[in-house]
């Protein structure tokens, strides 16, 4: 029974993960049923309100929801060890930002290892990201997002990389002036890629990158900016930028840091390799 999930290459390994015969897809978009892996059946319905009626025609079992749920936190705990000091700041986020603040991510590294994964969201409408996986519009979502609601803050979470290739939504910001945090997670390049190169054995190739002086683009645009080098500030430094209700540009300085004791890596296939 699948419950409104897409099925993307990142969740299901390269669309090597085994689905059951028996498989019955729901979803509020018709077109989603068996788009991806085939389904049995299929029911185009709100996944709430169909929740709400399955649940009052199944029995309880209660060893199977606390295996739901065991299993839930063990997969967590794995991929929290997997992020090392990175888990804070995915905890920060969350503690800093309403749970009714819009959270737009870009496709970046912090995003696909924490941000669509662990982050919790308590409203399908908060939770902005392009679910088909190009880079560069992470900004530009989030500026719509904050205008259309000046009444709670905006994040906009992206790498360096994909900033680059929207950059002059940053003028926009500084501009229209919305209650909007710009985390940028800076590693000097095309990360993600990056560590695929490395992940095969290969040297790596056209994957490091020009980057900004933050501190002074913000200066030149009239923006405020704060840094994060460590764990230990991500709390402090997000609650500032929350707390000035204007946009601010936040650097996660990632050569300061640290990497990842698991750095993240997409399931791909590259023939003749084995990327991990």
């Amino acid at each position: 029974l699948s419950l409104g999930t897409h099925f993307r290459s990142n969740e299901t390994g390269d669309y090597s993960m085994p689905v059951p015969a028996v498989h019955v897809q729901v979803d509020v978009d018709a077109a989603a049923i068996g788009r991806v892996y085939p389904a049995q059946a299929g029911v185009t319905a709100d996944i709430g309100t169909f929740l709400r009626t399955l649940t009052d025609l199944a029995p309880v079992d209660a060893a199977w929801t606390e295996r739901a749920r065991t299993t839930r936190e063990l997969v967590r705990s794995k991929q929290r060890a997997g992020l090392g000091d990175h888990a804070v700041l995915c905890d920060a986020v969350r503690a800093a930002f309403p749970q009714d603040s819009v959270i737009a991510r870009d496709v970046t590294i912090a995003s696909s290892s924490w941000g669509n994964r662990l982050l919790p969201m308590f409203d399908p409408k908060s939770n902005v990201f392009p679910r088909g996986g190009g880079i560069g519009q992470g900004l530009g979502m989030a500026i719509g997002a904050a205008l259309a609601d000046e009444t709670r803050p905006t994040l906009a979470l992206v790498g360096d990389g994909g900033l680059a290739v929207h950059f002059g939504e940053i003028l926009t910001m500084a501009q229209e002036k919305p209650w909007l945090v710009l985390l940028v997670f800076n590693d000097g390049g095309y990360g993600v890629l990056r560590n695929m190169q490395k992940g095969g054995g290969d040297d790596t190739y056209a994957v490091d990158l020009v980057t900004p002086d933050f501190p002074l683009l913000a200066q030149s645009i009239g923006v405020p900016y704060l840094r994060i080098g460590g764990a230990a500030e991500a709390h402090a430094v997000l609650e500032d930028a929350v707390s000035r209700q204007a946009p601010v540009i936040v650097e996660v300085d990632l050569a300061a840091y640290g990497d990842m004791p698991a750095p993240f890596t997409p399931p791909v296939t590259v023939p003749g390799k084995d990327v991990k």
